[in-house]
């Protein structure tokens, strides 16, 4: 038998490579149907639909207040992270540059339409 090797993650090991094998032939993100939006348009169409909230964690003081979506309407929306428990700050983060780019290029639009209708 092989040497039984525990690591930060809890996971067993005969070999390397078996860790690394297993892990990486399944998907481990969200459990959702939706797709993984392919634009910036389509991350922003989405987060317009995304409900936002305010909230305090039970460890919380009773004045601590947070805003955002809630992290299951956060995956169910973007079909983005590992688990329905958390917003990963790279998937927020991206979500929000994504959608700063599809800003962007509707205001370059509009400011093209009002400097055509000035002339």
């Amino acid at each position: 038998m092989g040497t039984r090797v525990s690591t930060r993650v809890n996971a067993a090991m005969r070999h390397p490579a078996q860790w690394v094998l297993s892990h990486a032939t399944r998907r481990r993100g969200v459990d959702t149907d939706a797709a993984v939006p392919t634009s910036a348009q389509d991350v922003l169409d989405r987060l317009t639909a995304l409900r936002i909230s305010t909230w305090s964690y039970g460890f919380d003081h009773k004045s601590i207040r947070h805003l955002g979506p809630m992290a299951q309407d956060f995956a169910a929306v973007f079909g983005l992270g590992s688990n329905t428990r958390r917003i990963s700050a790279v998937d927020a983060n991206g979500v929000c540059m994504a959608s700063i780019q599809a800003l962007n290029r509707k205001v370059l639009a509009l400011e093209t339409k009002v400097s055509a209708l000035e002339k």
